[in-house]
């Protein structure tokens, strides 16, 4: 079993003191695992056709897709990352796995704990610490069925969509 993050170690803490009581005790935990609850919840979102962006000094949490489009990643996304035929500009942290489909990338450095899969991709600049493991499948048959789902596929069908938010 893992360790107890800080603030509910403190918590319970407090209670083996006899600081707090039971109820209170039960109140805390219940709104510190309510708050993570709805932060996982509230992040989880799908980019067609448009940008994701992470500035420095801010965190995301939840998976984020980005579909023909571009991700630029500068602060820390906790959650999993994955751009399809799309940019991609990465110096910040991602604390799951990233995928990669048909994107053309510039790695800053950066952090990935997770797993990196790189399909069909084109990338320049220093590549980011990688924890996981790193899979790259990239040769001409590769490009070339991805460069034609791309132009006959995905484009005309992004075409006839309408993003409103």
């Amino acid at each position: 079993m893992g360790e107890l993050p800080n603030d509910l170690l403190a918590i319970l803490q407090a209670l083996a003191r006899k600081e707090i009581t039971v109820d209170e005790t039960e109140q805390l935990i219940e709104a510190i695992m309510d708050k993570r609850t709805e932060e996982r919840r509230k992040g989880s979102k799908s980019y067609i056709g448009r940008d994701f962006i992470i500035n420095p000094g801010e965190e995301y949490f939840g998976k984020v897709e980005v579909v023909n489009g571009k991700a630029i990643i500068n602060g820390r996304l906790i959650g999993d990352l994955e751009v399809v035929f799309g940019e991609m500009i990465f110096s910040g942290k991602v604390a799951g796995n990233v995928e990669l489909v048909g994107t053309n990338i510039v790695w800053n450095g950066g952090h990935i704990a997770g797993n990196l899969e790189m399909v069909g991709c084109s990338y320049k600049g220093a590549k980011p610490i990688v924890d996981g493991k790193v899979n790259e499948v990239n040769n001409f048959f590769i490009n070339g069925v991805l460069g034609i789902v791309r132009n006959l596929v995905v484009k005309p069908f992004l075409s006839g969509i309408k993003i409103e938010e």
